[in-house]
């Protein structure tokens, strides 16, 4: 098995040479694993604000899907604070669980404890790169840092040394090297300084050792305040991968759980001379704002990829690993294909970036896969390559609900249908489903048919176009394209409908499924 990945992965490389890519541009679907960001990062229009201004740093929180570019954002602000060095840019997306059973138990002490142990070895490795220290550092900082060293540092293993180490962004690889010079003790850097500055013996904390008479808060904010002395205008707090936690991946609730003592603390939030950025899973947006979340002092951004937007990341990735000489996947596509297919990606990656990338992947995969294949790829490996991605999607998002959806075998239904000649189960227990399977994002109100002598029924449809592929998957991309997969006239939103009057739900515009643009009318070659 191993064996076979390394050669399909051979294969692509060889492939991908031929148009004059110097690596795979597909090969990772990871943020944090892509050394080329930052040549074709493409800045959402709300990114300037979340950078924000460090002279006067505001906390703010951007809710966008898994894979909907939440990382690539954090990475940019670590980027700006290790070229300008105006804000210390500390990240927390590491989360010791030994300490904690479930979510809930995350409380604001658990986070602050872990927030100021990086913030205090941001300040360790601040002293220990220079030769003396600023006026302004005085002996209650001096005192204060001891104290926070005994109680934080002390029992610190070189496990944890090292990832709080990385989670300082401001010094670019320096980091690394503070690690490799210690032996990965902590001690080492502390007693270097000791004797350097005179801080006194930073000694283990033993059964008699009495900490400063002072709260866990105050030192965070005084440390805060200590890392301007340092020069920075302020102290950025960037919070990222909280739905990667075993004992939270799969449930949004238990997301905002864990960081509920952080996002709704405006005490904290607001501390002087300090951001926090968060980056979070979107599923977690209601259940935040019904707790008390303060968009008027937590200013919110919801990250939104259009279309448009994602045909240019894409063209700028394959721009950057071919050094300007591919900038359409159409490029690599033989001229059979009656579609243009970078736009195809675009639409089939559903605002995924991540997602996008991944459908690139397959279809070159599927190309290379038997070690002979033509210099172009034709487009009946293109619809192979999106329909096996489609189907891999949806069992990953929607699990036991694509089996569900795959028995109904349309992308529009009403209760009554799925009740008397689906699932044969009361009109309770269909409106159950239909419940479940809308909290899980697959399917979506989009109008009412109606129904003499009664109410109209609602009409559903499946949200998701992979999932509609692959539920549907007896007709072919073309027919879905150019029948099922209709534009929004108002907000150009893509809408999967059969007939009938629409109300779409992401503008409330309502249109006649007939009268309007198709995927395929948007995506067929002039």
């Amino acid at each position: 098995m191993y064996l076979n990945v390394r050669r399909e992965i051979a294969l692509s490389i060889d492939f991908l040479k031929t148009f004059g890519f110097l690596q795979d541009p597909f090969a990772s679907t990871n943020a944090a694993d892509e050394p080329l960001i930052d040549k074709y990062f493409v800045d959402p229009p709300f990114f300037p604000a979340v950078v924000g201004d460090p002279n006067t740093p505001k906390s703010n929180v951007v809710f966008a899907p898994r894979g909907g570019g939440k990382t690539a954002q954090k990475i940019m602000i670590e980027k700006r604070s290790a070229e300008a060095h105006q804000f210390l840019c500390l990240t927390y997306d590491r989360f010791p669980t030994n300490v904690i059973r479930l979510p809930k138990d995350a409380d604001a002490e658990y986070h602050l404890t872990n927030i100021c142990r990086i913030l205090l070895i941001a300040i360790l490795c601040e002293i220990e790169e220079r030769k003396y220290l600023p006026q302004e550092v005085d002996e209650i900082d001096k005192r204060l840092i001891v104290s926070l060293s005994r109680k934080l540092l002390g029992d610190l293993s070189a496990e944890k040394f090292q990832e709080s180490l990385a989670s300082v962004k401001s010094f670019g690889d320096k980091p690394k090297d503070y690690y490799g010079r210690y032996g990965g003790i902590v001690t080492g850097l502390l007693n270097l300084m000791a004797a350097k500055f005179g801080f006194g013996k930073f000694e283990l904390a033993t059964a008699a050792y009495k900490p400063l008479d002072e709260t866990l808060r105050f030192q965070f904010e005084s440390l805060v305040a200590l890392v301007k002395k340092f020069g920075y205008k302020s102290t950025y707090i960037l919070v990222d991968r909280v739905d990667e936690l075993t004992i939270t991946a799969s449930d949004a609730g238990k997301n905002f759980e864990f960081l509920e003592s952080l996002l709704i603390d405006l005490p904290l939030l607001e501390t002087n001379g300090l951001a926090f950025k968060f980056f979070l899973w979107d599923k977690i947006k209601d259940m935040y704002q019904d707790a008390g979340g303060r968009p008027d002092r937590l200013l919110e951004y919801s990250l939104d990829w259009s279309v448009a937007d994602l045909e240019i990341v894409l063209s700028k990735r394959l721009s950057t690993y071919s050094e300007g000489k591919i900038r359409q996947f159409d490029d690599l596509v033989a001229s059979d294909s009656p579609y243009n297919v970078h736009r195809m990606i675009a639409y089939f990656a559903h605002a995924s970036p991540r997602d996008m990338v991944r459908i690139c992947k397959k279809i070159v995969d599927e190309h290379t896969k038997t070690g002979r294949y033509g210099e172009k790829i034709e487009f009946r490996t293109v619809k192979a390559g999106i329909i096996n991605f489609a189907t891999e999607r949806a069992r990953e998002l929607y699990g036991a609900i694509f089996g569900e959806l795959k028995k109904v075998g349309d992308v529009n239904f009403t209760i009554n249908r799925l009740a008397n000649d689906i699932f044969r189960v009361s009109t309770q227990a269909a409106r159950s489903k239909v419940k479940n399977w809308q909290n899980s994002g697959a399917v979506v109100k989009i109008g009412d048919v109606p129904n003499p002598g009664n109410r109209p029924q609602y009409l559903y449809g499946i949200l998701d176009p992979r999932l509609a592929i692959a539920v549907n998957s007896d007709r072919s991309i073309e027919e879905a394209m150019d029948y099922s997969l209709v534009i929004c006239p108002h907000c150009t939103a893509l809408r999967i409908v059969e007939e009938g009057e629409i109300t779409c739900p992401d503008c409330q515009g309502n249109f006649i499924a007939e009268d309007a643009n198709t995927m395929g009318q948007l995506c067929r070659r002039s």
